[in-house]
C-alpha cells in the first residue's frame, strides 16, 4: 500500500492500564471490569458509507497477565472462522496491537479477534515482515463473550462484548524483557470487518493513510501500565 499521508499529525492518545489485586477468567462475574475506564474506538477511516459502531476497549493487568475486554454495539454480526490464524478480519472483528518495548525497535504483535474470540496474532516491524505465532506461544490465552459459534445476522442482542487474557510471559518472549509498573508501550485498538454487510474500519488512534492499513506503528497511541 501507498504510505502515510504527510502532514501535522494530531497528538497521540494515552491510556492508563490499571494494576488489579487478583488474576481471575474471561467471563467471570466477579472481574473488576466495572472500576476500569474505558477508550473509545471512535475513528472511523476511509469508507463513507455511514456504519459507525460504538466501541469500547478496557485494560488491566497482574504480575501474570495482561486483560483486555471489548464491547461493540452491533445488531448484525457475522461469525465464519473458529480455528486460530483464520483471516478473522473478514468476520465482525476487534483489534489490538501492541509494541510493548518500542525503544528496542523489535516490532508488534497484533492480536486479531472476530467475534467469537478466534485469534490470528502475528509479531514483526510492518506489515510486510510478521512471523505468525505458535500454538503453544499462546497456550493461556482464553477468551469468553455471548457468541460461541458461527452466524450471520442478528444474534439476539444489540451488542457483544469480548474479553480475554494475555500471559505476560508471552511479551518476555518476544522482547527479552519483563513488563513492569511504569513501562510505557505504544498500541491501537480497531474495529473492523472486511467481508461484513458494511465493511468498516474504526480506529482509537487515527491512521492517516490513504487507504486502509492498520500495521502503521508510527500512528500508535500509547499505555502505561500503572
Amino acid at each position: 500500500m501507498t504510505g502515510p499521508v504527510r502532514g501535522a499529525v494530531p497528538a497521540r492518545p494515552s491510556y492508563l492500564v490499571r494494576s488489579i489485586a487478583a488474576d481471575f477468567r474471561p467471563g467471570d462475574a466477579a472481574a473488576p471490569w466495572a472500576a476500569v475506564p474505558p477508550l473509545r474506538v471512535g475513528h472511523y477511516l476511509w469508507l463513507n458509507n455511514g456504519y459507525r459502531p460504538t466501541v469500547e476497549a478496557k485494560l488491566c493487568w497482574t504480575p501474570r497477565f495482561l486483560y483486555v475486554r471489548f464491547r461493540v454495539e452491533e445488531k448484525r454480526v457475522l461469525v465464519r472462522y473458529t480455528k486460530f490464524q483464520d483471516p478473522v478480519y473478514k468476520d465482525s472483528c476487534v483489534e489490538f496491537f501492541i509494541d510493548a518495548f518500542p525503544e528496542l525497535g523489535r516490532g508488534y504483535v497484533n492480536f486479531e479477534t472476530n467475534a467469537m474470540g478466534t485469534l490470528l496474532a502475528q509479531f514483526g516491524p510492518d506489515r510486510s515482515h510478521r512471523a505468525s505465532l505458535w500454538p503453544e506461544d499462546l497456550a493461556e490465552y482464553e477468551a469468553a463473550g455471548p457468541i460461541r459459534g458461527p452466524v450471520e445476522g442478528e444474534y439476539g442482542a444489540d451488542s457483544w462484548t469480548l474479553e480475554y487474557r494475555l500471559a505476560l510471559g508471552l511479551f518476555r518472549k518476544l522482547y527479552g524483557e519483563d513488563i513492569r509498573s511504569g513501562r510505557k508501550a505504544t498500541a491501537n485498538f480497531y474495529k473492523c470487518g472486511d467481508e461484513t454487510e458494511v465493511p468498516h474500519y474504526g480506529a482509537w488512534s487515527p491512521v492517516g493513510t490513504p487507504s486502509p492499513d492498520f500495521h502503521q506503528p508510527e500512528f500508535f497511541g500509547e499505555l502505561v501500565f500503572g
